[in-house]
């Protein structure tokens, strides 16, 4: 957890990508909804760039221009942003949600971890962690 804090837990980072889920790939949009100055959101989308989470794509050579999108690790993270969309519209006291994520099939998504084995949801109390360092310095 502390590897991927190391990237995306800056105030900038999860909501570049979360404009750029929502379909926003422009560095002027990016600017103008997440509120950043050009400096700091420059040097992020770098930062994001470097990382593997995002890849930067020119649409335009006079001015050269460029689009941001997200790799198969930016992909990786849409869990994240709806269970953290969730999270804060449950416990910020905020009363509508400002938008609803929903599945090809139309039904508005809910965030739920399941385990790969039995499908049962995940709860408090029912884990159990171990360090896998320890299992692999035997083998």
């Amino acid at each position: 957890m502390t590897d991927a804090l190391e990237v995306l837990g800056d105030r900038l980072s999860l909501p570049v990508l979360r404009e750029l889920l929502y379909g926003f790939h422009r560095f002027s949009d990016l600017a103008r909804l997440t509120g950043a100055s050009r400096t700091l959101l420059s040097t992020r989308l770098k930062s994001l760039e470097e990382a593997g989470v995002i890849v930067r794509r020119q649409y335009s050579e006079h001015p050269v221009r460029f689009e941001y999108h997200l790799t198969q690790a930016g992909t990786d993270l849409i869990p994240v942003i709806v269970t953290l969309k969730e999270w804060g519209e449950k416990h910020t006291g905020r009363q509508e949600p400002k938008t609803v994520f929903r599945h090809s099939c139309g039904v508005e998504l809910q965030s739920v971890t399941t385990c790969t084995e039995c499908h049962q949801e995940i709860r408090y109390g029912e884990i159990h962690a171990s360090d896998t360092s320890a299992e692999t310095a035997g083998s």
